[in-house]
């Protein structure tokens, strides 16, 4: 039996043999591509070669593409577990032509791979062909059909026409398209196979009769108007599940039988708690067995999704990419500890298990093992710490909903909740302060019988224990309801929360037909690496874009430009053009779809002239020596900190730098003053920039060069070198010409931006002058501060700042003296309550803890049978304090407590809290209201002894 590496090395070997180039996987975070959230397709890093955007030096290429799905459209996740096929991560094995081979090679060589070389039954494989589009205007793909006949071996009975949805693909609304070929195999038995024919169930959505491998023959445009029209050059774009193939290959009914994951589901089930297992397989038989498997299998699969990605530059974050990746981490966190006893970190110490298993063909995986294991130990350490207290909070709940929607009796159902203290908790954190306990119940009521769980809950969930509402409502559907999300978007909204919406990738793109052609030819040619203005230009296209109802952008393209388009992080120049000696002021300049685009102030009068264009030659020179120390300073970083530090993301203005990069801790003033130092020194040196254009990328990769995160690079790359033993980077940015052109460098600020990355902004040449001067500025009118200075300012700083906190000290205690004072006069006003001791009094001054404090001195002086309550107001806050204090023998004897008594006294000044039963506290919105409520307090200790 082959293995799994053996299978796709064969997959790559033979399409080489068909003068294919083998290519690395693209990174799962599309590089250039912004309408992408991940790379869901061997296509993606192909996409401007079909679009007519980008070219390569190869006409067949063939890979094994990491992919993720899930968000959009493409979002497997919910089922990842419960079957044995879907996945979040997988592998898509693909070869492609462009503009070479057509549909009679593609068929033939993906037969003789199936068929000839893995030896696949062919009586069990089966090829459709688009069946034809009365609407697109097609006829059926009989040239594809032939093919089949002539170049394979197939029972011409196998050969099924299907429509456009299962046959037909589109890269979108508009562009590159063609029909499809797919190639099915029947996995069932002989026996299931003679009763009914596998033909029947091909696109039934049958898992023992699926696709294995889809041909698509990209040879037609679509136009805006729902036409076609054909293109020039015809491509090949091929996919195949390796997962899938691999099963099938192996013999298995399930991907997760292969060894592709065994090895980690084996490793995983060794480690559950309060079951022992031997292997994945041996969960089948205990008690629990189908759920012990399904969540082994979530966290094998998720584990491969959070490394490729944590390897690929994803942190786990509240937005976009990191907030999918923190969702699945939390997804696979939940089921290792719900159904497998897991209560500390377990997945990060199984990315040495998928390194064995993957390492050899995705390099970055072992490259990146020290810091994907401290990315993912964080995050599931973060994330333990809240989960098991919300999924009690949940549990609480859930049988409550499920009776509710089973059509339980409402009257029993709140009589239940009346008596379940821990429910009753839970409202109260969920509901408004000051609602009731009846209004809150009822409320429960109400949205159960909806078969909903409230959305004050699932805020909560959300707000307090870290859950995504997806998460809740994920675990709301395992137990047969649903969650009241327009409730809790509400609630969302009214909290100014941060919701984001994960999938919020969007692009706009302007229409074609926009755009006025002035001249034909090539454009786009970027002159500025070696000057900042440029002569005898001309306008290729420009246009007017409206962005609002009341405001436009113009936009033109030229043949050549010497104004830089933002890109790795560097912002766009600015400047004027002249064209036919009118004036036009360049207010940014980006790069789109590989042109470069100027925003400018308007279109020229006479657009056939000839161009000179300006850049802002003194914020060019600025932007150069932040770009440059920016090199400096992370080969600097790396020098100090160690080698995984690596850029995670950067900004390179005219004012300042902002660096982003992989590292788990505070980098100490130390560390920070010891890179300042270092990257001084090579600014000092006057190091020569070495620029190297058209380097292979496997042989700058050789020389040592590093490569950026976020940037996707081509097959030529220029590096930017300053020493060979010090700074050598993949750049398509401006640099200085050397080193000393920078003149000097300071940090201004070090922080944390997520788990494991660390952000630091710097200045350089005039801008960290001016810093610095700001700096020493500051440091003399603290100094002037003092009269006469005996020792160093930060000295006699501390010294003042260490006797201002013992001087409140000293007042603080003055004034709970005072207020302890005060306090014991109310004792001389006891109040008798159906045989208790009843203190109340009004404390304004003291703070919530003072009045603690307070109230316990007193109850420890008065002795047993004694109860004190105390509120102060802090009118211009709006705040109410209370605390209560309660003897032991009032507690057993009486049933009175504190927490129940301060919590009814809260309510009557808005607010709410509660504690222990012999000491509690809480607060309120409404001071006005402070004297009526306490003047309440014995008719509500009244109200507890009945």
């Amino acid at each position: 039996m082959k293995t799994a590496n053996q299978i796709r090395a064969e997959f790559l070997a033979f399409f080489e043999e068909k003068g294919h180039a083998v290519v690395p996987s693209d990174s799962i975070v599309p590089g250039n591509d912004p309408t992408l959230m991940f790379t869901n397709a061997g296509m993606n890093q192909f996409k401007d070669v079909f679009l007519g955007e980008g070219e390569r030096s190869y006409v067949r290429a063939a890979d094994t593409q990491k992919c993720l799905r899930v968000s959009g459209k493409h979002n497997d996740l919910e089922e990842v577990g419960y079957d044995t096929y879907h996945h979040t991560f997988f592998e898509m094995l693909g070869n492609w032509s462009f503009g070479d081979y057509f549909k009679k090679e593609a068929i033939s060589w993906a037969w003789e791979l199936l068929v000839d070389r893995w030896g696949l039954d062919p009586d069990r494989l089966y090829a459709t062909v688009h069946e034809g589009d009365e609407k697109l205007g097609l006829k059926a793909d009989e040239e594809a059909a032939a093919f089949w006949r002539s170049e394979t071996s197939i029972n011409p009975d196998h050969i099924l026409y299907c429509w456009s949805k299962d046959n037909f693909w589109m890269m979108g609304d508009t562009g590159p398209c063609g029909p499809c070929s797919e190639i099915h195999v029947d996995l069932r038995s002989d026996e299931e196979r003679a009763k009914v024919p596998g033909i029947s169930l091909v696109n039934q959505d049958d898992p023992r009769v699926m696709e294995i491998w889809n041909l698509v023959f990209i040879q037609y445009n679509a136009q805006v108007d729902g036409s076609l029209q054909a293109l020039k050059s015809q491509h090949v774009d091929t996919g195949m599940g390796f997962e899938r193939v691999v099963a099938v290959m192996q013999g298995k009914s399930s991907n997760y039988d292969t060894d592709l994951f065994l090895p980690l589901l084996d490793s995983v089930a060794k480690d559950a708690l309060g079951v022992s297992l031997a292997s994945y397989a041996a969960a089948k038989a205990e008690p629990n067995g189908d759920q012990l498997q399904i969540a082994l299998r979530v966290i094998a699969d998720h584990l491969r999704t959070i490394a490729f990605a944590v390897a690929d530059g994803v942190m786990p974050g509240n937005a976009g990419r990191g907030y999918v990746i923190r969702r699945i981490l939390h997804r696979a966190v939940r089921y290792g500890y719900q159904t497998l006893g897991f209560r500390s970190p377990v997945l990060f110490s199984k990315v040495q298990d998928l390194i064995a298993l993957m390492g050899h063909q995705f390099p970055e995986l072992g490259k990146g093992q020290a810091y994907i294991e401290r990315v993912i130990k964080a995050e599931e350490e973060s994330f333990l710490e809240t989960l098991g207290t919300g999924i009690e909070y949940f549990a609480a709940l859930s049988p409550i909903i499920k009776s509710l929607h089973s059509g339980a009796s409402p009257d029993s159902v709140a009589l239940s909740i009346s008596k379940d203290k821990s429910v009753l908790d839970l409202l109260k954190k969920a509901y408004a302060s000051g609602m009731s306990k009846d209004d809150m119940v009822q409320d429960v009521l109400r949205v159960g019988a909806t078969g909903n769980l409230p959305g004050e809950i699932a805020f909560l969930l959300h707000d307090t224990f870290g859950f995504p509402v997806d998460l809740t409502g994920l675990m709301a559907r395992e137990e047969g309801f649903g969650v009241d999300m327009a409730r809790y978007a509400t609630l969302m909204d009214e909290q100014k929360n941060r919701a984001r919406a994960a999938t919020s990738f969007k692009v706009v793109h302007g229409d074609q037909e926009d755009w006025i052609d002035v001249t034909s030819g090539e454009d786009s040619e970027f002159t500025g690496y070696d000057g900042v203005t440029d002569s005898g230009l001309r306008i290729r296209q420009m246009r007017e874009v409206q962005v609002s109802e009341t405001s436009s952008q113009f936009e033109i393209v030229l043949d050549r430009t010497p104004f830089y388009a933002e890109s790795g992080g560097q912002v766009g120049d600015t400047g004027v053009l002249t064209v036919g000696g009118q004036e036009i002021r360049v207010f940014d300049t980006q790069k789109r779809g590989g042109r470069i685009i100027h925003t400018v102030n308007r279109l020229p009068i006479d657009a056939d002239s000839a161009v000179i264009g300006f850049v802002d030659a003194a914020r060019r020179d600025r932007i150069v020596k932040h770009h440059s120390v920016t090199h400096l300073m992370h080969s600097a970083l790396r020098e100090r900190l160690g080698s995984h530090v690596g850029q995670k993301g950067s900004l390179v203005t005219p004012t300042h730098l902002r660096f982003d990069f992989s590292h788990f801790e505070k980098v100490s003033a130390e560390d920070l003053l010891a890179v300042e130092n270092r990257v001084n020194e090579v600014i000092q040196r006057n190091i020569r920039k070495q620029e190297d254009v058209d380097v292979p990328i496997k042989q700058a990769l050789e020389r040592g060069a590093t490569a950026l995160f976020g940037e996707k690079y081509g097959e030529l790359v220029r590096m930017i070198t300053f020493d060979p033993d010090y700074s050598i980077e993949l750049c398509g940015g401006v640099h200085v010409n050397s080193t000393g052109e920078i003149g000097l460098f300071r940090f201004k600020s070090e922080g944390s931006v997520a788990s494991g990355v660390r952000r630091v902004e710097a200045v350089a040449g005039m801008d960290a002058l001016t810093f610095i001067h700001s700096e020493l500025a500051e440091l003399g009118r603290v100094r002037d501060q003092f009269k006469t200075l005996q020792r160093p300012s930060d000295e006699e700083i501390a010294d003042l700042i260490e006797r201002s906190k013992s001087l409140e000290k000293e007042a603080d205690a003055l004034r709970l003296n005072a207020l302890q004072q005060k306090a014991r006069e109310f004792t001389s006003q006891v109040q008798d309550v159906n045989g208790l001791k009843l203190v109340v009094g009004r404390l304004d001054g003291a703070d919530s803890s003072m009045l603690q404090d307070i109230c316990s001195n007193l109850i420890a002086t008065l002795g047993s049978g004694h109860i004190c309550l105390l509120g102060s107001a802090d009118i211009p806050a709006e705040k109410v304090f209370l605390a209560c204090a309660v003897s032991e023998d009032v507690v057993k004897g009486s049933g009175v407590q504190a927490g129940k008594l301060v919590g009814i006294v809260a309510k009557e000044v808005g607010g709410g809290g509660g504690g222990r039963p012999t000491l509690a506290t809480a607060g309120g919105r409404l001071p006005g209201k402070l004297d009526d409520a306490l003047s309440g307090v014995p008719a509500a200790v009244k109200a507890l002894m009945s």
